[in-house]
């Protein structure tokens, strides 16, 4: 499967010929008001001005945000489900005294290593984090988590306490975690690095259950049921100092960005 991104012409093409012009006026403004944005960005927090526009016209806008105003350019940012680096790339470019590392077992890792391989702030590792080591994750339309089909060949994942133990990757201050339905299972993986003093803030995609009702194999949804909990998430992070809040609804899955915040962080 690809996962080239597409160029803006062929983008609008697509809207166009799929959805016809309101849909696609719908769409050049996002982009209009994302231009804006990243000019904005520019002038505030001195983002860059190419991968703060790829970050500013995305879904994520109102996420991207919130973790620009909170970045700071020594922050260690853990991606996790990083995908094809719709968060690394404008975060590495703005880290320049921190690092990125990024965890991404599937499809977009080869697109990934392409498009940071020139960034020496980049550590790309092409496995899943998990509370154990395994091959428990699978992947469906590029995407790896629980909601993957279970037919499919597995993905490494790797125990997030051996992260603690390997001093080649520096431990997070902040984290990004978008898992496809493996929410709670990596929240709980890292929770003793989440719980250290030096990690204050957790942007988390929740895939909600009512998105994949009757959208994946009975079977699939039913272990994903039965491993996804919103209470044992919070629970997860205010045990390890956070608060919680929403932060933002995605337009076309419903799904919920979480802000995970340290009250009393520096």
């Amino acid at each position: 499967m690809s996962t080239q991104t597409p160029s803006l012409f062929s983008r609008a093409f697509h809207v166009l010929r799929k959805r016809g012009p309101r849909s696609l006026a719908k769409h050049a403004w996002w982009y209009a008001v994302g231009a804006l944005t990243a000019l904005w960005w520019q002038l505030r927090y001195d983002v860059d001005v190419g991968t703060g526009l790829e970050a500013a016209v995305s879904d994520e806008r109102p996420v991207f945000a919130d973790l620009f105003a909170n970045l700071r350019r020594d922050d260690v940012f853990y991606d996790v489900g990083a995908h094809v680096g719709i968060f690394t790339r404008p975060v590495a470019a703005y880290l320049t005294e921190g690092t990125v590392v990024a965890f991404e077992p599937g499809d977009g890792a080869s697109q990934l290593r392409t498009s940071t391989g020139e960034r020496s702030n980049v550590i790309l590792s092409e496995t899943a984090i998990s509370q154990q080591a395994g091959d428990g994750y699978h992947s469906h339309q590029g995407r790896v988590g629980l909601l993957g089909n279970s037919d499919a060949a597995g993905f490494e994942t790797v125990d997030a306490h051996d992260i603690l133990d390997d001093e080649t990757i520096p431990l997070p201050t902040v984290v990004k975690i978008d898992v496809f339905g493996a929410e709670l299972d990596v929240v709980k993986a890292l929770e003793e690095l989440l719980a250290r003093e030096e990690c204050r803030l957790v942007y988390l995609e929740a895939h909600l259950p009512t998105t994949f009702q009757r959208k994946r194999p009975d079977d699939v949804f039913e272990d994903y049921l039965d491993a996804w909990s919103l209470t044992d998430l919070v629970r997860v992070f205010y045990s390890a100092g956070f608060e919680v809040e929403p932060i933002y609804l995605r337009r076309d899955t419903h799904d919920v960005f979480f802000k995970a915040y340290k009250p009393d962080a520096e």
